[in-house]
């Protein structure tokens, strides 16, 4: 029997923290359903600096969450709805795209839309991407899941995810950008995004005997709750526990020129190499010691820029920006 739960829940560390737990801890089959309030949320093996576009998400008040399962970066918003299908198999039938997403595609289908599989774990509406999709597999069983952009602000989408890639060397997953479009386009429904979920799932029901309604219990809250506030909600994991990377920079104010290099392990800096026409040159010696041992993020690099205010050519405020 498949337990069918629609998250109350718009807070993607919890929702993320959910999938875990029905996976890790549970031993039925479940298929997860929930919206998340704005967010980006990176592959487990991804460099989330080299994936995300920084200022945007700062200036737009978007957070980022790592989530377990492989693959590339995502954006959530009130207009995106996620599915998460978990189920015990054979270790060596466990991994199928295709047959996972089968019910989500046919109840597309179902609403008369050409929906179908793309070739890069998607889905796709007149060759354009609705649905992407990872996996993650525990023991015996598998927890795949995915979004559908239903109404989703893709502008906001596209701002999110623009990044350097020139600036990071390193051995992380790259995501591959798609043309995109919104399901609601093609449909022309006046149903909200909570709406349509709410009838793709009835819809789900419908259409497969062995699916039944359920929910959490006050224990299932609880324990979602603790691992929430443990790893979900921390930055040691949305943010440090990436690959090693090097990190490479040009910066220019006015005639100051500065090459910035540093080398990332587990979020702080091992190495550091600052290049340029300052003077007195030991200043920048100075500096590249000062940064060893520190997180490689905008708050702990300002602390330190700040305390060496007085021998730098420029304020923290403006240094900051050929660090990250």
């Amino acid at each position: 029997m498949n337990h069918t739960i629609i998250s109350n829940s718009m807070d993607p560390a919890f929702n993320l923290a959910a999938e875990e737990y029905l996976l890790r801890q549970k031993k039925e089959d479940y298929a997860f359903f929930y919206i998340n309030k704005p967010a980006v949320i990176i592959g487990k093996h991804q460099n989330a600096l080299a994936e995300i576009n920084l200022p945007y998400l700062e200036e737009q008040n978007i957070p980022v969450f790592r989530r377990m399962s492989g693959g590339g970066t995502v954006y959530h918003d009130e207009g995106n709805l996620n599915f998460c299908f978990i189920r015990n198999g054979n270790n060596s039938d466990l991994v199928n795209f295709k047959r996972e997403t089968e019910p989500i595609v046919a109840a597309l289908q179902r609403r008369g839309l050409p929906a179908r599989n793309g070739e890069r774990n998607d889905l796709l509406l007149n060759y354009k991407k609705i649905s992407g999709n990872a996996c993650h597999v525990f023991k015996r069983r598998v927890m795949h899941h995915g979004t559908l952009l239903y109404r989703s602000d893709l502008n906001r989408l596209t701002g999110s995810l623009k990044s350097d890639p020139t600036r990071f060397e390193d051995k992380a997953v790259k995501s591959v950008r798609s043309e995109v479009v919104n399901i609601n386009e093609l449909l022309q429904s006046k149903e909200t995004t909570p709406e349509f979920l709410h009838n793709l799932v009835e819809d789900l029901l419908r259409h497969n005997n062995d699916w039944e309604k359920a929910s959490f219990s006050t224990t299932d809250l609880e324990m979602i709750e603790q691992l929430k506030k443990e790893k979900y909600d921390n930055s040691e994991w949305n943010y440090r526990y990436g690959p090693a990377y090097t990190f490479k920079k040009r910066f220019q104010s006015g005639r100051l020129v500065l090459g910035v290099k540093l080398r990332v392990e587990k979020g702080r800096i091992t190495q550091a190499e600052i290049k340029g026409n300052h003077q007195p040159t030991e200043h920048l010696s100075i500096l590249e010691n000062k940064l060893k041992g520190c997180y490689h993020d905008k708050t702990s690099l300002f602390e330190i820029l700040l305390k060496e205010e007085n021998i730098l050519p420029l304020p923290a405020s403006e240094l900051i920006n050929s660090f990250i």
